[in-house]
């Protein structure tokens, strides 16, 4: 039986929801210790003095990307699970996103009952009745191709530093797509689609953002979603390879 009082970590700027928030969270039947902030400066200094359980996270922030500091969690607080809340009437994005499972979204205006039954079930452990998988993701669970569809999805200008062991990678995003990505290990260097398919693979590892702008040159052309479909195909020719030449 868990007799430990999970921290929730509450990142969301408008006063009125916060507040909202913590008021519904006050009748959750388990014990719990809840602590706010209202940007993502805030949270990170929070996140360095105490183990996180659960973040509830807004997507637009004075100072960041909700997204974006998930996706620093996911190294700091690798067994945390995570709640988006966002006001994104962006349907599609929202169905994208509870597809692939990693993370759970409500729409803002926050109904109190879908709430309380979110936040309820992600603090919760998992039954062997309940076969669910949505819920029961960590942080530390996210691939890096779960990590690329949540940037893709949220439209960044921005780059991802990925790295494996020795070997590093960088992936660089222009308005949710992917326009560069490059690899290197000792003295080996690769760009382009090839490198990409190489850090999706990846299993294992670090990644966080990179301080690189932009890329030299665009090397990676076409949509995302087809990207990683190739990837994902990629990698499953390679492993059914290893498994016929075993």
């Amino acid at each position: 039986m868990q007799t430990d009082i999970p921290t929730i970590l509450l990142l969301e700027d408008t006063r009125t929801v916060q507040n909202y928030i913590r008021d519904v969270l006050r009748v959750l039947p388990r014990e719990h210790k809840l602590i706010t902030a209202r940007k993502v400066e805030e949270a990170q200094i929070l996140v360095a003095d105490q183990k996180v359980d659960l973040f509830i996270v807004d997507l637009g922030l004075p100072d960041g990307d909700g997204l974006d500091f998930l996706c620093d969690m996911a190294t700091f607080c690798p067994e945390a699970k995570a709640l988006i809340v966002t006001s994104n009437p962006n349907s599609e994005y929202r169905e994208r996103a509870r597809q692939f499972g990693v993370l759970h979204i409500l729409a803002k205006p926050l109904q109190r009952k879908a709430l309380l039954e979110a936040v309820s079930r992600l603090l919760s452990e998992p039954s062997d009745e309940d076969t669910s998988t949505g819920f029961e993701v960590t942080l530390g669970g996210l691939s890096p191709s779960d990590i690329i569809q949540l940037k893709c999805m949220s439209g960044v200008t921005s780059a991802l530093e990925f790295s494996q062991g020795e070997a590093r990678g960088t992936v660089f995003f222009h308005k949710g797509e992917v326009v560069h990505a490059e690899l290197s290990f000792g003295g080996f260097h690769e760009t382009g689609p090839e490198a990409f398919k190489t850090i999706v693979s990846w299993r294992a590892g670090l990644v966080g953002e990179s301080v690189k702008s932009s890329p030299v040159a665009q090397t990676i052309f076409g949509n995302w979603q087809s990207l990683l479909m190739e990837a994902a195909q990629a990698i499953d020719e390679g492993a059914e390879s290893q498994v016929a030449c075993g």
